[in-house]
Parts: structure tokens; C-alpha cells; sequence
């Protein structure tokens, strides 16, 4: 590795996230609910990480912090070295090119208002200027890369499944190629049978174009099919990581363990 090239991809420094409720007396200060307590994981480029947890766990709030949606109370995102907290509104427009994000919900991701090829080709177009049909066709390639056809470019969200909405979401967060895909929840509105599919696809997208996946899963079993490394989450804190194989055949943690114990069967199959 060069000397200059950051280590990770991806890190986080103690980060710490701490939100106001409202306030419950005129007399005493509004109180504070600690969502991240203090959060450290590095993520190495092509070795994509799971983050799993039980609902609270802080999981969603860590994936907006990493997304930069949010400003932590303290710590730092580090994305290739660069604090992301850091940067100035005009750098960090330029370096989101090189992180996007899937959310759970695929209709409520995409415009219904809008055609698809619209919808695909936003994020590179807020980047760049393109021509009409150059955006097409950049949304037309992105399609094809999630299994969808031209056919889809100039229909509406409500005009797919929801198997179909999660790809075309994928192909929107893909355009900018990506160094980074944050996916909060991706397949868990999904049917099993649809759920094998998507994430088929991102081991497929993961394999051909080199992305690295930060995946928020509640479902152990989900991560273990597209993720090298896994972190679990507890009430705002890392309690174990490691490599997946080694996390899902010897946990330390009783969480961890407590949570292998709601899945119904792990694949046989576990990444290296």
C-alpha cells in the first residue's frame, strides 16, 4: 500500500450521538438520550461490513452519521482519511460521488411523481453537468446492472414490485460509482424469496464493481450472506466484531449469542 493511501475506506473515531427529548418540566432541563456512546469501527475497502443489532441499538443513527446527514456530538467519520464533519459544504456535494446510501423502505425512497430514469440519474446529475440523453443513458446502464431493461426508464415506482423498487434504488446509489454503499435495513421489507434476490445482486455488484457494502441489518443470517466483517450493536456501543465466520461460529458476547439463537438456521456457506 502506498504511504499515502488511508488504511480504511471507512472509519469511525469514538463517535457519540446524543439527542434532546422534549422537556418534561419547566423546572429541569429537557433530557438526553444517548443513541451513539462512543463507536469506533474501521471498514477496509472490499471487505464489506455488517452492523447488527436489535431495534435502539443505534444502528440507524450510526448509518446517517457515517451518511454525514447528521453532525455527531463528537467523534469523526473518516471517509479515505478525510474527516467528512470537516469539509465545506461544496467538498462534501463532491465527495458524496463517492459514498451513497439504500434505505429500507423502497417506495418511500423513490419520487412517485417522477419517471425512473429521473429518479437514477439525480445523484450523478447534482455532480455534473450531462445532457438529457446523456443521463438516460447513464440511468439505462445502471438499470441493466440491477437486472432491469430500457423498458423501465420512463415508468413510475408505483409500476413495480417491491423487489423491483430495492433494484432501482440500488441502480440510483450506483450511478455516481460508489466507493461506499450504506444499505439501512435494505431487504427487510422484503419477502424471503425477494430478499435472496437483492442480495444476490449486491454480492454480484459487490464481485463485479468492487463496492463495499456497510449493511444495517436486525438478521445475522442476512449479513452472513454478503459480509466479510460484522459488528454487533448494543445500546449504542460496539460489544463484539471481527470476521464474520469467526463472530458467527465462536461469539464472546451473550448478545451475540442470544441473537444467533433467534435465527431459525445460518447459511452452511460463511464468507472467508
Amino acid at each position: 500500500m502506498d504511504a499515502d493511501t488511508p488504511p480504511f475506506l471507512l472509519e469511525t473515531r469514538d463517535l457519540r450521538q446524543s439527542y434532546r427529548m422534549p422537556r418534561e418540566s419547566l423546572l429541569r432541563p429537557p433530557p438526553e438520550v444517548q443513541a451513539l456512546k462512543g463507536v469506533s469501527l474501521q471498514v477496509t475497502a472490499g471487505r464489506s461490513m455488517g452492523i447488527v443489532g436489535e431495534s435502539g441499538s443505534g444502528k440507524s443513527t450510526l448509518a446517517r452519521l457515517v451518511m454525514a446527514l447528521e453532525r455527531p456530538s463528537s467523534g469523526q467519520v473518516l471517509l479515505e482519511g478525510r474527516d467528512l464533519n470537516q469539509l465545506g459544504a461544496a467538498e462534501l456535494r463532491a465527495a458524496r460521488r463517492d459514498f451513497q446510501m439504500v434505505f429500507q423502505d423502497p417506495y418511500g425512497s423513490l419520487d412517485p411523481r417522477r419517471r425512473i430514469w429521473r429518479t437514477v440519474a439525480e445523484p450523478a446529475a447534482t455532480l455534473e453537468a450531462a445532457s438529457r440523453t446523456q443521463q438516460r443513458e447513464r440511468a439505462a446502464a445502471m438499470l441493466q446492472a440491477v437486472g432491469l431493461g430500457r423498458d423501465a426508464l420512463d415508468k413510475y415506482p408505483h409500476e413495480f414490485s417491491g423487489g423491483q423498487r430495492q433494484r432501482i434504488a440500488i441502480a440510483r446509489a450506483l450511478i455516481t460509482r460508489p466507493k461506499l454503499i450504506v444499505a439501512d435495513e435494505a431487504v427487510s421489507a422484503l419477502d424471503v424469496s425477494v430478499q435472496a434476490q437483492v442480495l444476490n445482486l449486491m454480492a454480484d455488484l459487490r464481485d463485479e464493481h468492487g463496492v463495499t457494502f456497510l449493511f444495517i441489518s436486525h438478521d445475522l443470517a442476512v449479513v452472513s450472506h454478503l459480509c466479510a466483517d460484522v459488528a454487533v450493536m448494543k445500546g449504542g456501543l460496539i460489544v463484539e466484531q471481527g470476521p464474520v465466520r469467526q463472530v458467527l461460529t465462536e461469539p464472546r458476547h451473550d448478545y451475540t449469542r442470544a441473537l444467533l439463537a433467534s435465527v431459525p438456521e445460518m447459511p452452511a456457506a460463511l464468507p472467508n
